[in-house]
């Protein structure tokens, strides 16, 4: 039995995800030079992971939209006025001092939920109309977010604005458009045999180039860095206790629950260090990577709860230090 366990335990430990994470981030501390060629490809891998991982939505989903607009909506305020507020106004509280750092902060406020709350959610048995119909709204609310956030917080920067815009519509709209006319036409039948192959070799590039490039910011550490690492936690773990605090208080059902704290607490990490290092600089990369490793352990953890130990969502427990 208890070999069993075990078994379960690193198979769990040593999934697919983790490996490419992790071997993406130790990649690129190690042999950062062919960063030099990946940072041409983090365009393409990008659009290829948001194209490919919303095929998962199933066919027809759309077509009665009615009953999706209230998800749609609540969708955007999780992700965008709760978290995307908590991590901005975090960082105004802790003062971040160097400008590259802030503009990366604001980046990780302003992109659309992870892709990955698709295959969580299915995992922690979440209400998939409320994690569908909220992702799909959260990026077409992107449209309106991020030019939004960037005047209010950039707007003493020289940008590129059509630049980010083309950017955008490339990363966010087009994908999801282009994902719904492969679904509905049936040819994500002959993606899906080779889907698992594709969005590894792409999330390890996106990850490896991330890591890559903010490789000598890392190795000169500053006190901003510490804070935006310290905010990162700070803003998942506050928003995760607060959620379930909540659902204990109402009776709030598990799978609600799971949904809208999948759309509360993650964010599209490797979308926003490929646009800081597409449009600023890559020390903005840093908090992305920063809040990926935090997302890292945090995923890891409520999957453990759930489907290794057993354990509800909401159910009172620590999360990892």
């Amino acid at each position: 039995m208890k070999l069993k366990k075990l078994k379960k335990f690193l198979k769990f430990i040593f999934s697919r995800p983790n490996v490419i994470f992790l071997c993406a981030l130790l990649a690129g501390f190690i042999i950062p030079q062919a960063s030099a060629i990946t940072i041409f490809l983090i365009l393409p891998a990008l659009m290829a992971i948001m194209t490919i991982t919303p095929l998962k939505i199933p066919r027809g989903f759309f077509r009665r939209v009615r009953p999706l607009i209230s998800p749609a909506f609540k969708g955007n305020i999780m992700n965008y006025i709760l978290l995307g507020n908590v991590i901005i106004f975090t960082g105004i509280l802790f003062f971040i001092q160097e400008e590259a750092f802030w503009f990366g902060l604001v980046l990780v406020a302003a992109v659309p939920p992870a892709v990955g709350i698709l295959a969580l959610g299915k995992n922690l048995k979440a209400d998939s109309t409320i994690v569908f119909a909220g992702f799909a709204g959260a990026h077409l609310g992107a449209l309106l977010v991020i030019p939004l956030i960037g005047l209010g917080f950039l707007k003493y920067t020289e940008l590129n604005y059509w630049l980010i815009l083309v950017i955008v519509i490339a990363l966010i709209v087009l994908p999801l458009v282009v994902s719904r006319v492969i679904v509905e036409r049936e040819w994500d039948k002959k993606i899906e045999t080779h889907e698992g192959v594709i969005i590894d070799a792409c999330f390890f590039i996106v990850f490896y180039t991330i890591t890559a490039k903010i490789r000598p910011f890392v190795i000169d550490w500053t006190l901003d860095m510490t804070k935006i690492t310290f905010i990162a936690a700070l803003s998942v773990f506050l928003i995760f206790f607060i959620f379930c605090k909540i659902a204990r208080l109402t009776n709030a059902a598990e799978s609600k629950t799971s949904a809208w704290l999948l759309l509360a607490t993650m964010k599209n990490y490797g979308l926003a260090g490929g646009l800081a290092l597409l449009v600023f600089s890559p020390e903005a990369a840093f908090a992305a990577l920063a809040f990926a490793v935090v997302n890292f352990i945090y995923t890891n953890w409520l999957n453990y709860k759930k489907v290794f130990q057993g354990k509800t969502i909401s159910a009172q427990d620590t999360p990892p230090s």
